[in-house]
C-alpha cells in the first residue's frame, strides 16, 4: 500500500500526464479553425501533433539518463515547467510559426514525463509496477481522448484563446505543487555505471511498442480518407474519423487502467501478455477489415475502441515487462525510455509508409498483407516477454 503522501505526488504526476495529452490533442478536431486563423495548410498543423512522437525520439533518452542518474524528480518538474510555458504562452503570441515553437516546446515535456515512467513506477510501488505503469500510460491517453472529444463543444461556448489555455492553467497549478513536494519524491536509490542496463531481450519488447502505437497512430490518422475513398461523404468520413480517433484514444486509457492492475493483482502476468497480444491482433485485423469493407460506422467505432482497449493495454505491459531485465529503479527509466523511443521511431516512419498504401486503390492488398503480418508477430511475441524480474 501506498504512504498518503506517495499516493497525493503520484497523484500529481497523473494529473500532469492527463493535461500534457490533453494538450496534445485538443488541437486535433480545431485544425480547420486554427487553418483559417494563421492561413496555412492542415499538414502545417498536423505537424504540432506529430512533434510529440519527435520529441520522444529526440529527448526520450535524455530523460532516461537523468532518471538513471536518480533524479527522476527533476525530469518530471522539467516537464511540468515546459509544459505550461509552451500551452501557456501558444495563444498569446499570434502567427503559425511562434504557435509551432511553443507547441514543440511543450511537447518535451511529453518524453521528459513519460519516458522514465519505470523509475517512477519501481520507487512508488515495486511489486505493483503493472498497475502503476498502466495509470500513467492510461492517464495520457484518457487526457488526450477528452481534449480530442470535447474540445469542439468547448469552443461553441468559450473563446478559442481561453480553451487553449485549460490545459496549461492545470499543469501551473500541478508544477507550484511539485515545488512544494518536490522534496518528498522518492529518491533512495543510487546511480551506477549504464554497463548492462541494455538487454537483446528487450528487442522483443520494443517490436510490440513500435507496432501496436504505429498502427494506432496510422488508422486513426487515414481513417477518414479510407472512408471517402470508399464513397462515404466528406464530411460524415470527416466526423467520423475524429470520433473513430477518440474512441480508441479512450479505448487505450480504460484499457490500460484495468486490465495490468487486474493481471498484476491475480500475478497472472503471463496470462495478461498472451491474452491482450492475441486480442491486440484479433481486433487490430478486425478493424482494418471493417474500415476497408464494411459500411457500418458502429461497427468500426467499436472495432477502433477494442483495438484501444487490449492493444494499449499490451503495450503497458509490454513496457512493464522490459523494466525486468534491469528492476533497479535507476534502471529501470532507462529501460523504459529506450522503450518509448523505440515506439515512436515506429510512429515517426510506419504510418508515413503503410498509410499511403490504404488510399491508394492498387495497393491496398498489400497494405493490408503487411499489417496483418506485423500485428500476428506481435501478438506471437507475447509468448516470449519477460512475466517477472530476473534474478540480480
Amino acid at each position: 500500500m501506498f504512504e498518503k503522501e506517495n499516493n497525493g505526488i503520484f497523484g500529481l504526476y497523473l494529473a500532469l500526464l492527463f493535461f500534457i495529452g490533453f494538450g496534445w490533442f485538443m488541437i486535433a478536431p480545431i485544425i480547420p479553425d486554427l487553418t483559417r486563423i494563421f492561413h496555412t495548410s492542415p499538414s502545417d498543423l498536423l505537424v504540432i501533433i506529430s512533434a510529440y512522437g519527435y520529441t520522444m525520439v529526440a529527448f526520450g533518452l535524455l530523460a532516461g539518463y537523468i532518471s538513471f542518474k536518480g533524479r527522476v524528480g527533476n525530469s518530471v518538474l522539467a516537464s511540468a515547467v515546459l509544459t505550461v510555458i509552451g500551452l501557456g504562452l501558444r495563444p498569446v503570441l499570434q502567427g503559425y510559426i511562434p504557435f509551432l515553437f511553443l507547441s514543440i516546446l511543450a511537447a518535451i515535456g511529453y518524453p521528459l514525463a513519460m519516458a522514465p515512467v519505470g523509475s517512477i513506477a519501481e520507487v512508488f510501488g515495486g511489486s505493483r509496477s503493472h498497475s502503476l505503469i498502466g495509470f500513467s500510460v492510461g492517464s495520457l491517453f484518457l487526457g488526450m481522448a477528452i481534449g480530442a472529444l470535447l474540445t469542439p463543444y468547448m469552443i461553441i461556448v468559450l473563446p478559442l484563446d481561453a480553451v487553449l489555455e485549460i490545459p496549461a492553467i492545470a499543469a501551473f497549478v500541478i508544477a507550484i505543487m511539485f515545488l512544494i513536494f518536490k522534496s518528498k519524491f522518492p529518491s533512495y536509490y543510487s546511480p551506477r555505471k549504464f554497463k548492462g542496463v541494455f538487454r537483446i531481450g528487450m528487442v522483443k519488447n520494443w517490436y510490440v511498442g513500435l507496432t501496436i502505437s504505429a498502427m494506432s497512430v496510422m488508422f486513426g490518422s487515414i481513417a477518414s480518407s479510407v472512408l471517402i475513398l470508399h464513397g462515404f461523404k466528406e464530411s460524415t468520413a470527416l466526423e467520423a474519423g475524429g470520433l473513430f480517433g477518440g474512441l480508441a484514444f479512450l479505448g487505450s486509457a480504460v484499457g490500460a487502467m484495468v486490465l495490468p492492475p487486474l493481471f498484476g493483482r491475480n500475478q497472472n502476468l503471463k496470462y495478461g501478455l498472451v491474452s491482450t497480444g492475441s486480442m491486440a491482433f484479433v481486433f487490430g485485423f478486425s478493424m482494418m477489415l471493417s474500415l476497408e469493407f464494411s459500411r457500418s460506422l458502429y461497427l468500426i467505432g467499436i472495432l477502433f475502441f477494442l483495438f484501444g482497449f487490449f492493444g494499449n493495454a499490451y503495450w503497458s505491459m509490454a513496457m512493464t515487462s522490459v523494466t525486468y531485465y534491469s528492476p533497479k529503479p535507476e534502471d529501470a527509466g532507462f529501460s523504459t525510455a529506450m522503450f518509448s523511443v523505440a515506439t515512436n521511431t515506429g510512429v515517426a516512419v510506419i504510418p508515413v509508409f503503410l498509410g499511403s498504401l490504404f488510399v491508394s486503390p492498387g495497393h491496398i492488398f498489400l497494405g493490408m498483407t503487411v499489417v496483418s503480418l506485423l500485428l500476428l508477430f506481435s501478438g506471437l511475441v507475447s509468448y516470449f516477454l519477460l512475466h517477472s524480474p530476473m534474478p540480480s
